[in-house]
């Protein structure tokens, strides 16, 4: 029997809504948020910041005793410091793709995400939460869609901050993010056997959420 605090993981891909739909999650039934992506960013700014090369794995990893995160309602901060607007820069995002896959780095913030866990009813997203992190959550969610529907997504945001969207080379760049969560030889993304499967392109925000909070009640039953 499990008799951890209930937790909820929600993987997925990139641009199929994880974030946003496990904080909705969360908030609607009184759960901590934890976004996992974000951590992995911080330790990205960390490396920028310090002129860290991000692909010289062995330097990245001897950094990372240096590193404290701390996340907080709406807030993340990185040795003290409120990073919460800083990790969503384009370099932060691309230097994150980087150190992400590194055993060390994803062994220290596994870690932190399993600390987390132990003490709160919880709602984490990521690539591995159901797979890896805590195989044992009561509920696991898998959120999917096509390629051009999430790079669809992306440009609505991009085209909010006024930036130029060529909808060939964000289809190229999903894709292949999707093939490097998928291939890395460490903690790789994959669907729990357990987890139920939901296609976002399917369905609003909304609908999305409901469906979680209907299989959560269940199980809580």
């Amino acid at each position: 029997m499990n008799t951890k605090p209930f937790a909820v993981a929600i993987d997925g891909p990139a641009g199929v809504g994880k974030s946003t739909t496990a904080k909705e999650v969360a908030k609607t039934l009184g759960m901590k948020y934890v976004d996992t992506g974000s951590m992995y960013r911080a330790i990205a700014l960390y490396c920028i910041k310090n002129n860290i090369d991000p692909k010289d794995e062995t330097a990245v990893a001897a950094i990372l005793s240096n590193i404290e995160i701390t996340l907080l309602p709406g807030q993340i901060l990185l040795n003290g410091e409120d990073v919460t607007k800083d990790i969503r820069d384009r370099l932060v995002t691309d230097v994150s793709s980087i150190v992400s896959p590194y055993p060390a780095v994803r062994a220290k913030l596994a870690a932190k995400q399993k600390e987390i866990v132990a003490t709160y009813e919880t709602v984490m997203d990521g690539r591995d939460i159901g797979s890896h992190v805590i195989p044992w959550a009561q509920v696991k969610i898998y959120l999917d869609a096509d390629v051009e529907i999430r790079a669809a997504r992306r440009a609505i945001e991009l085209e909010k901050d006024g930036k130029p969207v060529d909808m060939k080379n964000l289809c190229l760049e999903i894709a292949e993010r999707d093939h490097r969560d998928k291939t890395r030889k460490h903690s790789p993304l994959v669907k729990a056997e357990d987890a139920i499967y939901i296609d976002t392109g399917n369905f609003t925000k909304d609908e999305v959420v409901a469906q979680i909070i209907a299989h959560i009640n269940a199980t809580r039953r």
